[in-house]
């Protein structure tokens, strides 16, 4: 189950359960008050019937004077436990007060709270699986068009590789004929759109190994001399060790890509792109327009301008965490961007 399917069936799981759970707990509360009602009412009885032969020993007798204030027939609340108040058939003051002791209440209370306990836990498993059937169920039809948009996508990745794979494929046998720009403004467009058929190709990775030796410095050098030719009035400032990392070279090769397309791309007027190294960690700084909401950069499709599909940086993050490279960005706008990859 891919991230996104998780978070939605997590979310309407949530969704349907905690107002399930919210209802069954107010029915729990309302039913243990009338429960305790109901105990109280028959340990009454009990009382009413004791006050008759005297007969066992479950309640206690005291004779107290009537104050006017305690109600015949009534469970009250005292410091023995539960008590209730009758009269007594004689002409004086008195009253008998029948005690049921507290710890023998305490103890059908705990074994009433214990089987309401059971009760919950049932309760709460039975809405649970509700609520997983419920959202599996909705799911389905989201399911089913997410699969198809996927295989419209494959579909269109694999058409978009092929003409780009026979432009430059034919326009190195021009080479052949004649060397001229026009060739090579020919070569460097099609590689743009390899590029983007790179990134639309790793929009949902699976696995990934990270066991290949990478160059840094060998694979930021193909970058620039690539990116030299379609950014002629940028400047490339390299201050590098020759770091060699273990890792997944296609993957790295398109993360560094994406930074180093966006540096280029949003940068100024002859501005300029510095990368350095400092132990296992690469850093691209640039002159360029800033970002203006660093937090929403690697979210997909956003973008603060018209160029672009917003999906680079967006695939930069997640190929970062599956290769467990931490990723970290600042920026002032009109100033220039940072950005540090930290490899582990």
């Amino acid at each position: 189950m891919k991230n996104y399917e998780k978070k939605s069936l997590f979310t309407t799981i949530s969704l349907f359960f905690i107002p399930l759970l919210i209802l069954a707990s107010v029915v729990l509360y309302m039913y243990h008050g009338d429960k305790v009602k109901d105990i109280e009412q028959n340990i009454l009885y009990q009382m009413k019937d004791y006050t008759f032969d005297f007969k066992g020993d479950t309640f206690t007798l005291d004779i107290v004077q009537d104050d006017k204030q305690k109600k015949l027939f009534k469970i009250y609340h005292c410091e023995e436990g539960l008590c209730a108040y009758f009269q007594i058939p004689t002409t004086g003051p008195y009253l008998l007060k029948v005690i049921y002791d507290k710890k023998k209440y305490e103890k059908v209370y705990h074994e009433f709270l214990y089987d309401i306990f059971k009760f919950s836990i049932v309760i709460f498993f039975f809405l649970l699986f509700i609520s997983v059937g419920f959202a599996i169920y909705s799911l389905r039809p989201m399911k089913e068009a997410l699969r198809l948009l996927e295989d419209f996508l494959k579909d269109l990745i694999h058409d978009l590789n092929t003409p780009a794979t026979s432009i430059l494929l034919n326009s190195k046998l021009l080479r052949r004929r004649g060397d001229f720009e026009e060739i090579e403004r020919i070569e460097l467009s099609a590689k743009a759109i390899s590029s983007l058929y790179k990134n639309l190709e790793l929009i949902t990775p699976n696995q990934i190994s990270k066991d290949e030796e990478i160059s840094l410095l060998e694979l930021i050098d193909g970058k620039i001399e690539l990116l030299q030719k379609l950014y002629p009035k940028i400047l490339f400032t390299k201050n590098m060790q020759d770091v060699t990392i273990k890792s997944n070279k296609n993957a790295v090769d398109r993360i560094i890509d994406n930074l180093l397309t966006n540096a280029c791309k949003y940068n100024k007027k002859n501005g300029q792109v510095i990368i350095s190294t400092n132990n296992k960690k690469l850093i691209i700084e640039d002159t360029g327009l800033g970002i203006k909401n660093i937090k929403k950069v690697f979210q997909r499709y956003y973008k603060e301008n018209d160029t672009g599909l917003g999906i680079g940086m967006s695939i930069v993050k997640q190929l970062c965490d599956i290769l467990d490279i931490n990723i970290s960005i600042s920026s002032i706008v009109d100033k220039g961007t940072k950005v540090e990859l930290t490899f582990n």
